[in-house]
Formats: structure tokens, sequence, C-alpha cells
């Protein structure tokens, strides 16, 4: 019985833990690689440098605001070497930002993994870890960006524009397609490469972390400030259907594991079965020195669910130390491009584990009460005739 109990309150310890690890972790990724919130122009073109000012100015004032910045953001090819040449061609998406700027609403110098986040030259530029891969390319390679709009129809039919750029970087965030699609540059050499200088895509709000879950009702409150002049949009309308469904898995999932102990129950009434009738006699004696069938029912559930309180504790502290072992090994990894993340994360979250805790103890204490109904059943008399 108690065996039965530790090994199903580990495994949904285990699963919960590491479900919930990974819910949070894919959480604080998107969003330290994205912004909070994106403040585009109304208007087709793009914001402007009076659009920058303005938005700034605003943005100030505004308390529960972090970091802001503008970027330009570009849809671009990558390829190791000429497009001319027959290389390997890759989709990427280029970002321009202001690199020198500390407090960037992003994190940028944070997740450099090898060579350097500093975009000095013009022609210095950081890529995705998994984008690397995929070009077989490395910190000091060249590599050739080329922009879809800059193409230009010749008698010898569509050709292609590309500029050579050196890599100085390589960008890891553990998010397999940030990483494996960002390419960063100087947002001066973004306008220069899409040939639209001064010119921004988007303004980008990094919130402060207590302000973050209410980006929605931030963005609607500024669209309306700003005379709905711009369009804002937050990281909910991009990423809440997600976050929305790992909620619901989550919780279906701690349902459907909760079964392992239901069935692990079974054990606990056959125990208290197997107990009850081995002291018969016993239970028969007491009864007629004055005991009440209450008092009797009692003492072998309070015996029961101490037993069942310690089980219950230990397959807690054994899924702790499974689930803490499963994200410090090495040896098997998920697929960042099915799962998005690259790695195995825990959370132990104290309402998850009182959760546990309560499901567990509640289904060892209905399956307690079962048997204990015998009692009511013997007759004293027969008990101690025989």
């Amino acid at each position: 019985m108690v065996l039965g109990i530790i090994i199903s309150v580990a495994a949904l310890t285990v699963t919960f833990s590491i479900f919930e690890g990974y819910q949070r972790v894919l959480k604080t990724t998107l969003l330290s690689t994205n912004s909070h919130i994106y403040i585009f122009s109304g208007f087709v073109g793009g914001l402007q440098e009076s659009d920058v000012t303005r938005l700034s100015e605003f943005l100030s004032h505004q308390k529960e605001v972090a970091a802001f910045s503008p970027a330009v953001i570009e849809q671009a090819m990558i390829t190791r070497g000429k497009v001319s040449e027959n290389n390997k061609v890759v989709s990427c998406q280029l970002r321009g930002i202001n690199w020198e700027e500390k407090n960037l609403p992003i994190r940028y110098r944070e997740y450099i993994e090898d060579g350097n986040w500093e975009l000095s030259d013009e022609d210095d530029i950081v890529i995705g870890r998994e984008l690397a891969k995929k070009l077989n390319a490395g910190v000091g390679d060249t590599v050739y960006l080329v922009s879809p709009a800059q193409s230009k129809m010749t008698i010898m039919g569509l050709q292609s524009q590309s500029h050579a750029y050196q890599i100085v970087g390589l960008y890891h965030s553990g998010i397999y397609d940030t990483d494996s699609r960002s390419v960063f540059m100087d947002y001066q050499q973004a306008w220069k490469f899409s040939q639209q200088p001064g010119v921004y895509s988007r303004f980008e709000v990094k919130l402060l972390p207590k302000e973050i879950d209410r980006a929605d009702y931030l963005s609607y409150v500024w669209e309306n400030a700003l005379s709905l002049s711009y369009q804002i949009s937050c990281w909910q309308d991009f990423n809440s259907s997600l976050f929305n469904l790992l909620e619901l898995e989550k919780w279906v999932l701690f349902f459907i594991l909760s079964f392992l102990i239901v069935v692990a129950s079974f054990n606990v009434v056959s125990t208290v079965s197997s107990a009850i009738i081995e002291r018969k006699h016993d239970i028969g004696i007491l009864r007629a020195t004055g005991f009440s069938k209450n008092t009797l029912q009692s003492i072998l559930l309070g015996r029961i669910l101490g037993t069942g309180i310690l089980a219950i504790l230990t397959g807690i502290l054994l899924g702790m130390l499974l689930a803490w072992a499963a994200s410090v090994q090495n040896f098997f990894q998920i697929k960042g491009d099915v799962y998005f993340l690259d790695r195995i994360s825990v959370y132990f979250s104290p309402f998850g584990m009182l959760m546990i805790m309560i499901t567990a103890f509640i289904i060892i204490l209905l399956a307690a009460l079962i048997p204990l109904k015998e009692i009511n059943r013997l007759h004293i008399s027969d008990i101690l005739r025989s």
C-alpha cells in the first residue's frame, strides 16, 4: 500500500513540476526575446523620427514602463556564399537595434553565447546559434544577406542584390524559432539595407515585471491616450492562445495522472479490510468493554491516514528529486524545433505541491472509509462466541 502511494504521488509530482517549469520558462524566455508591447504606425510608411520623439516623451511619463526603443524589422534571406554560386539560402528576420543602449526592451547582450555583442563596424552582425548551424558558419565568417524587396528585373531574369556581413557573435535564447531566424545589426545599417533611411518598423516597450500581465489593458489605455494615432499590440495578442492551451493541458494531465493514486488506493481498501478481519476478535473485546463503533473507526482511520500522509510526503520528495535529476542530466534532451525550448526545466510550485497533497489525501481518505463500514456489520456476540 505504502509503495503504491509513493510511486503514484512521485509520478504526479515529476510530471506536474516539469510541465510547470516548461510553462514558466517558455513564458519568461518569450518575453525576454520579445517586447511586451509593440507600437506601430497608424499609417502606411512606418514610424518617423517625429513619431519616435512623441512616443519617447509619452512613455517616459508612464510608471509601468521599464524600457523602450524603436526597432527596424526586415525580412531577408541569408547564405554562406553568394546567391549566384548556388549556396544554401535560408530565410531570416533582420532586427535593427540600437546596440549601444544599455537598457533595451529585449535581452540582447545577455544571450550572446559566443563572440561579441558590439556592432561597431557597418558590416558586423550577430546571428542566432541555430541559424549559424544551418549555414555551417561561426564567429568571424562572412555571410551574405539578400533582401527580396531589392531584387531587380534584368534581361537575364530576376537578379537579387546581396550584401556581405561578418558574424561577430552568436545569439542563444533557448527559443528555437528565435535562434533559427534572428539576425541583429545596427539600426542605421538596417536602414541602409532596407533602403528606407529614418523609418522604423515599430516601437518596442518593456514593462515592469508586476505589470506584464496588464499589457493588454495598458495597450488599450495608451492607444486612446495617443488619440488612436498608432496601432498598439501586446504579447497576449500573439501568445495568449499558446499559454491558455498549456494551462489547460497541465490541469488535464494532473486530472489523468491522479488516477494513478486512485489505483494505488485499491491497496488501501484491501489493507483496511484485512486489518478488520485479522483483528476481529480484538474489535469484539473492545466493543464489549465499552468502545463505540465511531471510536474504533477513528482509531483505524487515524492509523491509515498517518501512514498515508507519510507516504504522500515521501512521494512528493522522491518526485522532486527525480524532476531535479531530469533537469540537470545531459543524456536526454528535448528537440527545440518541436517543443520551442531545447532544455528541460522544473518548477516546484507551492500551490501545485499543495494540490497534489490534498488530492492524494482525499483519495486515500475515501478509500479508507469504504471498508471501515464493515465494523458496523460485526456482531459482538458472534465474535465472542467464535
